[in-house]
């Protein structure tokens, strides 16, 4: 595949180790990151990715700021940062690149998280990516890739996105993160929150990890309990994941070990969540259906004034 220039923004788990394959695999790609130490490591000494593989790259070019990709002219974008801070990204988007033919990606966990590009940019220029592979930062410079269970999955939202994202999902792939291009990237956005949310609301309210959530006996049933309600605000809109699906999400659960969801670890930092996207966006369409869901509710209230709590210096997430 001839090389091609691409931008990816936010430098985090999910940006660092794509920015990886991708330098590696031949591009011209421009990261952007407003952790200045850490680009300034990245700068200094390489882009290292730990753990499952281990990688040292120089990307193509490092920036500071989303505003000074004005003379990167990508032709694909991958939006890597929390759908939280999407709008604030957005915004620093130069107008030589929003106005270029340069295709958006979509890379955030939750439900919806593509509209707020689709607004700005139409849905032939936007895709949106569900991301198998994760990590943690483990210092400037350095990400610390956890797992990737393949493929990750790319949709486009219009026939006109066709194209560029079946040639995304290839220049990926062959990048050594496997993706397949699908129709059907809304049932896969649901599918993972699904997944998500039954044990990240949980965490963040309490602070337990997910292998202490599922050796306690009131938590492990109210991740049941939120889970039998995603799944069946999911079927109202036809997302049918098969018999099974139930005993796989608890199975999966139980050999997570003792991760701790990003969301509790954004509360304890005091930063946004993605609650928007995920517990509360869950809440929200079932309200739509006149869907019964009492714990997904609840809990994004809970979440929310936890947020709040920590954004006005009171501290992080119950538990900590």
């Amino acid at each position: 595949m001839k090389p091609k220039t691409i931008a990816v923004i936010g430098a985090g788990p999910v940006g660092g180790i794509l920015a990886a394959h991708l330098v590696e695999a031949g591009h011209a790609v421009h990261l952007v990151d407003s952790w200045q130490e850490h680009i300034g490591r990245i700068r200094e000494e390489g882009l290292r990715i730990t753990g499952n593989e281990e990688k040292l790259v120089r990307p193509h070019r490092l920036h500071a700021s989303v505003a000074d990709l004005a003379d990167a002219e990508p032709e694909y974008v991958f939006l890597c940062t929390k759908a939280c801070y999407l709008e604030n990204v957005l915004d620093l988007v130069p107008a030589r690149v929003r106005d270029s033919g340069a295709v958006f990606i979509s890379a955030q966990n939750g439900i919806d998280t593509e509209q707020p590009v689709v607004r700005r940019f139409g849905e032939g220029r936007v895709l949106r990516a569900v991301i198998t592979f994760a990590g943690y930062p483990t210092g400037p410079g350095t990400i610390h890739e956890t797992f990737f269970i393949p493929p990750s999955y790319i949709g486009w939202l219009d026939p006109q996105g066709e194209t560029p994202c079946r040639e995304a999902a290839a220049m990926v792939t062959a990048s050594g993160l496997t993706m397949e291009p699908t129709p059907e990237i809304q049932k896969h956005a649901w599918r993972k929150t699904i997944l998500n949310t039954c044990t990240m609301a949980i965490a963040a309210v309490t602070g337990l990890d997910m292998r202490q959530q599922d050796e306690f006996s009131p938590t492990r049933a109210l991740i049941e309990e939120l889970l039998r309600e995603s799944i069946d605000v999911a079927a109202a809109y036809g997302f049918d994941f098969g018999p099974g699906f139930f005993e796989h999400v608890m199975e999966f659960n139980r050999r997570a070990g003792p991760h701790r969801p990003s969301m509790l670890v954004d509360l304890e930092n005091g930063r946004r969540t993605e609650n928007e996207f995920l517990v509360r966006r869950v809440a929200e369409y079932a309200a739509r259906k006149g869907i019964a869901a009492p714990a997904h509710r609840t809990m994004a209230i809970l979440i929310d004034a936890l947020e709040m709590r920590g954004l006005r210096g009171g501290g992080g997430a119950a538990g900590r």
